[in-house]
């Protein structure tokens, strides 16, 4: 009897992931669809790890029907699990964000219009883990980044990319296949946007990241810096000072918050962004917006 493969569960960050909307759907019967992002990852199953900020039943105690949204350093992932998928509804439903949790799922996606594309994943497996596998996660979601970057890059070179051509300079065939699948429907791709994605996750989980390689950050020690406790809590003091005084939901913009922190005395955006960073890495700030800061607790 022939065995189905199990497919490999990316690692792709949610800014990448929600940027998609191509969706190849399997032409034989119970053959998998994939969602493939605009750098070429072609996503059936998907592996995360980020913080839980919200989780609620929308069913009904007999038909529960759960939705999450866990954030990483790029954006929110939007997850759900239903009455087909009982053991995640029963632990989401005795987890209190914020926590950080492992999510194993099958890409999703809805189209209520021409013009709208929502992606989500649909829970197989969620477990809470500890900050230390959500920072090697991030990791692991750079190096997948970077690679498809690589190929992405050396493929914008060609008039007519080909997957044979990729493969003959050191590429793996399936992302040669999926890159060029992804370049004929999303074109020309702005290579500047995740590049930044990629340098601005790594400064997440390794402040002392500049432009060095991934593979030397990866052999490095860690370096412990002094924490500046005073910083700290005056960005967690400013950000709830807005939020209660004018009732924001969705968190106050970093922009407002980085000028206010900066109006307060003698400190540079490097110091402000490395205290942002290790106030998110703490679970004391998140994201629940993209560009936006909000207080846990």
């Amino acid at each position: 009897m022939s065995m189905i493969n199990r497919e490999v569960a990316w690692r792709v960050f949610a800014r990448e992931f929600n940027d998609s909307d191509l969706m190849l759907e399997g032409e034989e019967e119970r053959a998998p669809s994939y969602l493939v992002t605009p750098l070429g990852a072609k996503i059936n199953r998907i592996y995360l790890v980020g913080v839980l900020t919200e989780c609620e039943n929308i069913g009904t105690d007999e038909e529960p029907m759960w939705r999450a949204r866990v954030t990483d350093p790029t954006g929110t992932f939007f997850v759900s699990a239903g009455q087909y998928q009982p053991g995640v509804a029963t632990t989401l439903a005795n987890m209190e964000p914020p926590l950080f949790v492992a999510v194993v799922g099958k890409a999703s996606t809805y189209q209520p219009d021409e013009e709208t594309f929502l992606t989500s994943i649909r829970a197989e497996n969620i477990k809470e883990v500890d900050e230390e596998q959500r920072d090697l996660w991030i990791l692991e979601a750079a190096r997948s980044l970077k690679d498809r970057l690589e190929i992405g890059i050396e493929a914008s070179k060609m008039d007519d990319i080909s997957v044979e051509e990729l493969v003959n300079l050191g590429f793996e065939e399936k992302l040669a296949e999926g890159f060029k699948k992804a370049s004929e429907h999303y074109g020309d791709l702005s290579f500047e946007k995740y590049e930044r994605i990629l340098e601005d996750s790594l400064r997440y989980v390794l402040p002392e990241y500049e432009s060095q390689s991934l593979e030397d950050i990866e052999n490095e020690g860690e370096v412990q810096d002094e924490r500046d406790e005073e910083l700290e809590e005056l960005i967690i003091e400013i950000v709830s000072d807005i939020e209660e005084r004018e009732g924001l939901e969705n968190g106050v913009e970093y922009e407002r918050v980085k000028n206010e922190v900066m109006n307060e005395g003698d400190i540079t955006q490097d110091k402000f962004e490395e205290v942002v960073n290790d106030l998110r890495s703490d679970g004391r700030l998140y994201e629940p917006v993209l560009g936006n800061l909000k207080v846990i607790g």
